[in-house]
């Protein structure tokens, strides 16, 4: 049996016409990846590299199962509870439109560089928001460092992808999201001990990641940039021959025009459709943004700019058809991309987003407003339920809580959490396509108990929200997403060649990402409508409408406030109307993945080149290294 951990051959057998060398050429980044893994062999370097991997998985672990719970209190500490759907929207397109980017970047570059540039972004993101005044800069921030944060998923997906086979891709995607159970663990205790919930104490929350990320992630930078020197070195890689040269030669452009700076920015700016994802997502945003500001708008719907904006929004989006189709020399979706089964992930998961933000918006707000465990409780609760967002360039990473003395009530919350963790489901599904080598019937299999778990959560809005049903309908809405994510994952790396491999990874994210934007819209337009009026309704003749404000702005008001009875019954009522679409949206996706390919998952990089994947022996790379010398 082969090691799940394996390198690509730089030479295969897949045939390529002169006429193709402008399509399937590899870019600089691809190539150099291919090279720079032909300096490991199957000694402490090889492990050391992926080591390193895994402390960028951990350090990521941390950060998503404590900072997702601190969202809700920093907009809760500038009374601006309800603009989190409106940052939600934002920071959904925005990362979304920087995957193909950073994809791209990574391609041209390499991955080190990529993975350089997201750390960056990551680190600046979190210093504006540690060090916000205003609920803007929080959201500014939440922008910056969506942006860093997925890059850092995308390029960690994209380097496990490049160095694993089809058979073992879901497996050891799944794998590198095991650390949410070791963070997990610990999650609600750093909650609790810097007080989350006050005014300022999630300002630590943030703010330590500023010094952990870069300091966790500086073993990988040293390793991957050694490993392209030595490339160089040993001779494995030869920049003079670089397909971009290549690509020069073909396309007629001048040696000397290239080498100019301006007009360097200029080639990689085409290269990278800059323009088409500026308009892309200046049109997703001006078209998502009314449905999250309606209701504070004067005249709502009616509102002059609100109009605007959705006829701008909806005139750009035409015009990037427009652009992509008839002018873009480098389109973010090359025809070479758009086959059958590349088409169906993305609707899949497109849908499954749309569903899952809808409820995942505000779900976790109203579970604070409408159960009444302490912190640590809520915090491992939130760690144990779905979080979309760490779906979308690999396998779900998935979170337990722990088990600690308690109560028959209370051991629900933990056991159930435990026991089925998305964690493990990924796993499970990566073992099962290792093994059956198909991924399209376990994928069926997961969004159908995905189904029944948005069902639960639909029974919870109407009443029955003991802690049985809260958890159970976490738990299996995570068994079925980690079965359906890891399908779509490798359904789609399968069904492109190598080059495309980090493009066909960043534009599945990119449209999961505008469904999790929509969804957060709708979201956001039923809570700001809804909220306000049920609390009018079952408390106006209680309380007056300066409490009523502060309970519709801050779930820490709305938790304590009194009667509580009522109070829960009008975010019950809210949530009925969420929760309801998003079920039956979830049966939708469920058409796609009957129509998926049911690729044969062997030992190539993919179902559409003859790639074999197989790790270097030591004799060989020794083999390189003296004829290297000898040249030399």
């Amino acid at each position: 049996m082969d090691s799940p951990h394996t390198v690509p051959e730089l030479q295969h057998s897949t045939a390529v016409s002169q006429q193709d060398v402008a399509v399937v050429e590899q870019d600089d980044g691809v190539t150099r990846i291919e090279a720079l893994y032909l300096v490991f062999s199957q000694g402490w370097k090889l492990y050391l590299l992926y080591g390193s991997l895994a402390i960028i998985a951990f350090v990521y672990a941390l950060s998503e199962s404590t900072t997702y719970t601190y969202e809700n209190y920093a907009a809760s500490s500038f009374e601006s509870h309800p603009l989190i759907g409106t940052i939600s929207v934002v920071t959904s397109i925005m990362g979304g439109v920087a995957k193909p980017f950073i994809a791209k970047f990574s391609d041209l570059s390499g991955r080190p560089s990529a993975l350089a540039l997201a750390v960056g972004l990551y680190a600046i993101g979190y210093i504006v928001v540690a060090a916000s005044r205003t609920i803007g800069a929080v959201a500014g921030g939440q922008v910056i460092y969506t942006m860093g944060n997925t890059g850092i998923d995308l390029v960690l997906s994209i380097l496990l992808s490049d160095i694993t086979s089809l058979q073992w891709r879901g497996f050891v995607q799944g794998l590198f999201s095991m650390p949410f159970v070791i963070t997990a663990f610990v999650a609600g205790d750093i909650s609790a001990d810097i007080s989350a919930n006050t005014v300022n104490g999630w300002r630590w929350g943030y703010g330590m990641f500023i010094i952990l990320v870069p300091v966790c992630l500086a073993p990988a930078f040293g390793i991957l940039f050694w490993a392209d020197r030595k490339a160089k070195k040993i001779g494995v890689l030869s920049l003079a021959d670089s397909s971009y040269s290549r690509r020069r030669q073909i396309s007629g452009e001048k040696e000397e025009e290239t080498r100019h700076p301006l007009h360097l920015v200029l080639h990689y700016w085409r290269v990278m459709d800059g323009f088409g994802l500026l308009v892309l997502g200046t049109s997703f945003t001006l078209i998502l943004l009314p449905f999250t500001l309606y209701t504070t708008a004067q005249h709502g719907w009616k509102n002059p700019s609100l109009i605007a904006m959705f006829v701008v929004g909806g005139l750009l989006f035409v015009a990037f058809f427009g652009w992509e189709f008839k002018i873009a020399s480098h389109p973010i979706m090359p025809r070479r991309l758009v086959n059958k089964t590349f088409l169906c992930c993305v609707v899949i998961d497109f849908m499954y987003y749309l569903s899952g933000y809808i409820t995942l918006t505000y779900f976790t707000s109203w579970v604070y407003v409408v159960k009444d465990w302490n912190l640590t409780d809520y915090t491992y609760f939130t760690s144990a339920s779905i979080r979309l967002d760490n779906f979308t360039h690999r396998s779900p990473a998935f979170r337990y809580v722990r088990l600690p003395p308690c109560n028959a009530s209370e051991f629900y919350l933990y056991f159930s959490s435990l026991t089925v963790g998305l964690c493990l489901f990924g796993l499970v599904g990566g073992i099962i396509q290792r093994y059956t080598h198909r991924y399209k019937w376990i994928q069926l299999a997961g969004l159908s108990i995905r189904i029944i778990g948005q069902g639960l959560v639909f029974l919870a809005a109407n009443g029955n929200q003991s802690d049985a049903v809260l958890v159970m309908s976490q738990v299996l809405t995570s068994m079925g997403g980690g079965f359906s994510v890891v399908g779509s994952q490798v359904a789609t790396q399968a069904s492109v060649p190598h080059q495309d491999m980090a493009l066909a990874i960043s534009l599945l994210s990119l449209w999961t990402s505008v469904g999790g934007g929509i969804g957060s819209a709708i979201a956001a337009a039923i809570w700001n409508d809804k909220l306000p009026a049920n609390l009018n309704k079952y408390l106006g003749g209680i309380l007056n409408a300066t409490q009523i404000d502060e309970i519709y702005g801050s779930i820490i008001v709305a938790r304590q406030a009194e009667p509580r009875d009522l109070v829960i019954e009008a975010y019950n009522h809210t949530a009925f109307y969420m929760f309801l679409p998003a079920l039956i949206l979830s049966f939708l996706p469920l058409i796609a993945g009957i129509m998926t390919s049911n690729y044969y998952l062997g030992d190539t990089h993919n179902a559409v080149e003859n790639k074999v994947i197989r790790v270097q022996k030591t004799q060989e790379l020794a083999e390189i290294d003296s004829a290297h010398e000898e040249k030399v």
